[in-house]
């Protein structure tokens, strides 16, 4: 489904494209025919409701523009009406993610291994480790006090593996990340020599949560990062429930808890993102 929407994402941003492409105010269309074996160009339009007609001269790029005008039209229409039909599709299909597939089995279904649910054979295999595990989740906190930053960045934590399957966005050193802006997003907290951890599960209040990014400031602070990618309806009323979470373990936007965004066309503006993250780590 997100695939999808994406690919509608895409499809609108294309055709918002083309509209902004076709230059050509005039009403006129571009008529061609065929005048003793050689091609004859005429501008038609109408005028006070009378129908006008005028030859163009066949080197004259008036003709391209009005060519161009009636293939820009004409996909503009294509776009718009898969489009159309695209999103018409997408608000009919059910989600298939298993957190909302969660709310239609019997009760108590969130207590089961969620990997061993989706295949029996996979045991061991979860999303989140156990308690069994030798690196398990520790609740959130706001400070690493007096810790040195960069020996806390160094430290093992409890990475997120639910849907390892999606980190196939390499960075420059090895990790991958779930998305391509996640990728871009930690590139620069590098070059910004900000000490972070990527993915990391923390718990607040016994709920299991995994900002994408956790960074320490040199104060010892550390600040909370969710990018939120392109945000749908869908996608706000699927994670809002995190915001009360965050507020009440005291982590907040602006103070110690960032938002970054996908712009309409899929990606982020790293530009904005490098100087939100300097202006939050005093840099």
């Amino acid at each position: 489904m997100e695939e999808l929407k994406d690919v509608l994402s895409r499809m609108q941003a294309d055709d918002k494209s083309v509209r902004n492409a076709i230059k050509v105010p005039s009403q006129n269309r571009l008529m061609i025919t065929i005048d003793h074996g050689k091609p004859r160009f005429t501008a038609v339009g109408y005028s006070s409701g009378a129908r006008k007609r005028r030859y163009v001269k066949p080197e004259s790029d008036y003709i391209y523009k009005l060519a161009n005008k009636a293939y820009g039209s004409e996909l503009h229409r294509r776009l718009n009406f898969n489009a159309d039909i695209l999103a018409r599709a997408i608000g009919q299909l059910l989600s298939t993610d298993y957190k909302d597939i969660l709310h239609s089995l019997p009760a108590h279904f969130d207590l089961l291994d969620m990997q061993r649910v989706i295949d029996p054979s996979k045991a061991g295999i979860i999303g989140f480790p156990n308690p069994s595990d030798s690196v398990f989740p520790s609740e959130a906190r706001l400070s690493l006090g007096h810790m040195d930053p960069w020996e806390w960045a160094a430290e093992p934590y409890c990475e997120n593996t639910e849907h390892r399957e999606y980190k196939i966005h390499p960075t420059s050193h090895g990790v991958n990340c779930r998305s391509k802006s996640e990728s871009l997003l930690f590139e620069i907290y590098d070059s910004l020599e900000i000490p972070f951890h990527y993915d990391e599960v923390v718990t607040i209040g016994g709920t299991r949560i995994s900002p994408d990014f956790i960074g320490a400031r040199r104060d010892g602070k550390l600040i909370f990062h969710e990018h939120k990618g392109l945000l749908t309806e869908e996608y706000r009323l699927r994670n809002d429930w995190k915001s009360g979470l965050y507020a009440s373990a005291e982590i907040h936007p602006g103070i110690n808890l960032i938002y970054t965004y996908d712009s309409t066309s899929g990606t982020i503006n790293t530009k904005l993102a490098r100087e939100t993250l300097k202006d939050i780590y005093w840099l």
